[in-house]
């Protein structure tokens, strides 16, 4: 602080005795009464060259108050000099009004004690030079000729008026700059506070797993922090003074209805389906308050919004696995109620196509009957399956192979019709498992079946096994009519068939086995394009025995 005082001190001067050599000069210029080698040149450059030195001992010396002292001390003695020159007490052109000046410049930099042995010393140079002109010890000069018939009061009422002055000067310059100082020190420690806060909020606000919005009275995007921009997938300088209608795609953000859901609690809530730029669609749940704030110019909304893809996705998953259990109680009534009336029809029916009398009307419409009861009888026992499978022995299987061979049958089978095309792929590493050979069979062939009743028409169903990471990949993916969004939710729903003879529970079924297996299943569809099922198995690093 003191060094930047001090560099300011030494720019005014140079100012200072800049003007003062452009006058000297002008002056000089308009009059022949100066002598061509004015004295007050000397002083001009003595300045120049002390400016100098004071700035390299500025950089080289440490001591910064004894610079001060000596800096102030030096200007005195120069306008002493100039003073000498011009004129004293009296004198319209004297240079008189510096001294305070420069007592003040130093009283800036120093305490007020020190600031008042400068005016001490300011006062003591001033009476010396005008004593020392009267009493005939130094010549008078053009400047001070009038001293010598002065009396002795007169004099001395000078060097009061100006002690006064230089020490009035001194007082108050050292007092407002004390309280510049404290002033300083308390903004600048505001300021540390203010900075301190706003870093605490940066933090606060990168550090909460929520995206924050703030928008304007007229329903327009004016912040919104770094998690909420992963969540939109688009920046902060995209979206800036965007409408919220039209970054969320919904009506439900006009200006009109976020005041209404600010103001009510029960409506503050709500849950969106939100489409990214990459065309990613999530499902977003945003809150929405009034902004508070003290000044109604800044009023607005707060939007507080988050992602609730995955947690739909585990709702979905929750609501299925209860509708399982659902299933899986009425399972036993269903096999009580139908299995043993089933067996009597289809047994009475036999029974009958084994008499001799029977027409071949009567034949045709038993066989029917028996061939019906089968069918049902299949349906039935697939479902109590998918309701309570039965606990089979795992071992070390190799899926690769046992998926291989499974598409070997299916080229060779009677689902396969002239249109249709199947392709396999498998990487060579070895696709080790801790499952089931039987239900791992089953889910390739309900898989593939689906996958071909999806295209009646004819396609290309490609069959793919790999490896990623830890897990194994069986992925089934056709050139069919696909799946729409709200059947996909319920895709693994039993009973939820998308052909007139299916049963609606085939991909229940694998859902249940893959999960008993400890994997996952995902269905990627779209109308018109085709779907991709994959389904993923942990892998057992243990090869198996040749």
């Amino acid at each position: 602080m003191q060094e930047h005082r001090l560099k300011r001190l030494m720019l005014l001067r140079v100012v200072m005795i800049t003007t003062l050599l452009l006058i000297a000069i002008y002056v000089e210029t308009l009059s022949e009464t100066l002598a061509p080698l004015n004295p007050l040149y000397f002083l001009i450059a003595g300045t120049y060259a002390l400016t100098l030195v004071y700035a390299l001992g500025l950089r080289y010396l440490p001591y910064r108050g004894v610079q001060v002292y000596v800096q102030v001390i030096f200007d005195l003695l120069i306008i002493t000099g100039l003073v000498y020159l011009t004129g004293g007490p009296g004198s319209r052109a004297g240079f008189m009004l510096l001294y305070p000046i420069s007592v003040l410049s130093g009283s800036v930099i120093l305490y007020r004690r020190q600031s008042v042995v400068l005016a001490g010393v300011a006062m003591l140079l001033y009476a010396a030079m005008l004593l020392a002109v009267r009493g005939g010890w130094v010549p008078a000069g053009q400047g001070l000729s009038d001293v010598p018939a002065m009396a002795v009061k007169h004099v001395l009422y000078s060097i009061f008026v100006t002690g006064v002055a230089c020490v009035t000067v001194s007082l108050i310059g050292s007092y407002l700059a004390q309280s510049l100082e404290t002033v300083g020190q308390k903004l600048e420690e505001a300021a540390e506070q203010v900075a301190d806060l706003r870093e605490l909020q940066q933090v606060m606000v990168r550090s909460i797993h929520s995206g924050l919005i703030t928008g304007d009275m007229e329903g327009r995007l004016l912040y919104l922090n770094e998690f909420g921009e992963r969540i939109l997938g688009q920046r902060l300088s995209e979206l800036r003074g965007r409408r919220l209608r039209d970054i969320f795609q919904s009506v439900l953000f006009e200006p009109s209805t976020l005041e209404a859901r600010a103001l009510h609690h029960e409506l503050e809530r709500l849950e969106i389906a939100y489409t990214r730029p990459t065309a990613e669609a999530l499902q977003l749940g945003v809150s929405v308050s009034a902004l508070a704030t003290a000044d109604p110019g800044n009023a607005g909304y707060l939007l507080v919004f988050q992602n609730l893809t995955e947690i739909k996705r585990l709702e979905e998953e929750v609501r299925t696995k209860e509708k399982l259990a659902a299933v899986g109680e009425m399972a036993a009534r269903l096999a009580h109620e139908i299995r043993n009336p089933l067996g009597s029809i289809s047994g009475s029916a036999q029974v009958l196509m084994g008499e001799p009398n029977i027409s071949s009307e009567q034949g045709r419409l038993l066989a029917i009957i028996t061939r019906e009861s089968k069918r049902l009888s299949d349906t039935l026992n697939q479902f109590l399956y998918q309701a309570r499978p039965s606990a089979s022995a795992r071992g070390p299987v190799d899926v690769g192979r046992l998926v291989s061979e499974a598409v070997t049958l299916l080229r060779n089978g009677p689902e396969v019709g002239p249109t249709h095309t199947v392709e396999f792929e498998m990487d060579a590493a070895p696709h080790v498992c801790l499952a089931d050979p039987d239900q791992i069979t089953q889910v390739f062939w309900n898989l593939t079946r689906n996958a071909l009743e999806a295209m009646p028409h004819g396609g290309m169903l490609k069959i793919r096994v790999f490896m990623r990471g830890d897990m194994l990949v069986l992925s089934c993916r056709d050139q069919g009519r696909g799946i729409g969004p709200e059947e996909q939710r319920r895709v693994f729903e039993p009973f939820q068939s998308g052909t007139p003879m299916g049963t609606g529970l085939g991909l229940a079924i694998v859902y249940q086995i893959v999960r008993e297996h400890g994997g996952d299943i995902a269905v990627r569809s779209t109308p018109g394009r085709g779907t991709d099922v994959e389904v993923r198995i942990p892998l057992l690093h243990t090869p198996v025995p040749a």
